[in-house]
């Protein structure tokens, strides 16, 4: 498709989760009163290709984005009686619901264009220039969700000048995932409560749990989770996810399945707290840092950010980036060290986690919200041996 604007005052490229929150940000906060936006999109027809979850005191505005919503955890029975996570709730967003309400709210603007292409390239010479494999424009700023094809987001130049990385080593595992939603013939779940990690299951050298979201008393999403090296494979997953049904004593079958791999690293953490108000590309997602290392939760954070950056387009000040506190960077850099020297250690973290502290205080440490006296509380239980070695190993390095 040819655009027929050879100028665009705003480029998105990738509308998923990050693409459409930057979108609606501009669109909410009036910067598309006078100006122009186009939407770069490989696929012209968005299916319910995954989920995302999120914890919060409030729903995400704008309501309703959730198609189910949990105020209480199995995990949380450890430290409460009702097992509530109080004052957060959990929800759940189905990615095809999330699309339509999102393109809804956007198609109210004549100002917005969407185009179904691949990205190729930009450049700088001196205006901003983007190339697809259909057309090419001028545009004012871009907004990166994806790069080029052929560019790969761990060895980017591009990418590490704007995160301003130097020469640093960057732990790299995966959080793999296959989740089933399925349909059971008989009753076999609390629909008002889910359960985060459950370790009891073989654990094969790896850390890795089920995580059950029950949306009826006989339909859920069951997924098996690894964190770790080696990437969790359809094949051995199945095996394992067949055994833990088998438990529920009744036969099911399976609606949909999830399969994916979520990079946990703090390879895109920006050194950067703000970036200059005229610069011209910014990261979005991924490749902005949106994704907490050691969790692989970023929804939240997305659409958070998109919401700053376009305030500070409106107010012509500093643009911010997803910087995080020195301290919580390196509480993500001495687990993930240990979950690559001790995969098999990562149960007994994660249970002693739950078993010692209430759940609303460990959504809090994870929203990197916490105190330095809460955290001092969290570390002082659980294997701080571990937790020493794994500093002493960063300081070396």
């Amino acid at each position: 498709m040819q655009t027929t604007n050879p100028f665009y005052h705003y480029t998105i490229i990738g509308a998923g989760a990050s693409g459409l929150w930057m979108a609606y940000a501009l669109y909410k906060h009036g910067l598309l009163k006078d100006k122009t936006l186009v939407l770069v999109e490989q696929d012209s027809q968005k299916f319910n290709d995954r989920t995302w979850c999120y914890w919060a005191k409030e729903e995400l505005y704008p309501q309703p984005l959730a198609d189910k919503v949990w105020h209480y955890s199995h995990n949380a029975h450890i430290t409460s009686k009702s097992g509530s996570i109080y004052p957060y709730a959990y929800y759940h967003i189905r990615s095809q619901d999330f699309y339509k309400k999102m393109k809804g709210l956007l198609s109210g603007c004549e100002n917005i264009t969407w185009l179904y292409t691949s990205f190729e390239n930009y450049q700088q010479n001196p205006d901003l220039s983007i190339k697809t494999k259909d057309s090419s424009w001028k545009t004012e700023r871009l907004f990166l969700s994806a790069l080029p094809e052929r560019e790969d987001i761990f060895s980017s130049k591009r990418l590490k000048t704007y995160l301003n990385q130097k020469r640093e080593q960057h732990i790299l595992i995966w959080q793999s995932f296959v989740g089933w939603r399925i349909k059971m013939q008989h009753a076999s779940f609390d629909a008002t409560r889910m359960t985060l990690m459950d370790f009891e299951i073989p654990q094969l050298g790896h850390t890795q749990f089920m995580y059950e979201l029950p949306f009826s008393d006989s339909e859920s999403l069951v997924e098996l989770t690894r964190f770790g090296e080696a990437k969790l494979s359809i094949t051995e997953a199945e095996e394992i996810l067949k055994n833990y049904l088998a438990s529920k004593n009744t036969s099911f079958e399976i609606i949909e399945t999830e399969v994916g791999a979520i990079p946990m690293t703090t390879h895109f953490d920006n050194k950067r707290k703000t970036l200059d108000k005229h610069e011209n590309v910014i990261y979005l997602g991924t490749l902005a840092g949106a994704i907490k290392p050691t969790t692989g939760y970023g929804f939240k954070r997305m659409a958070k950010y998109a919401d700053d950056v376009a305030k500070a387009l409106v107010s012509h000040s500093a643009i911010p980036t997803t910087y995080r506190p020195w301290r919580f960077r390196l509480y993500d850099i001495l687990l993930l060290q240990i979950l690559v020297a001790q995969p098999q250690r990562g149960k007994e973290i994660f249970k002693t986690l739950f078993k010692k502290q209430p759940t609303p205080r460990i959504l809090k440490f994870l929203d990197e919200e916490t105190s330095i006296k809460e955290e001092m509380m969290i570390f002082s239980k659980l294997p701080i041996l571990l937790f020493l070695k794994s500093l002493v190993r960063y300081f070396i390095k």
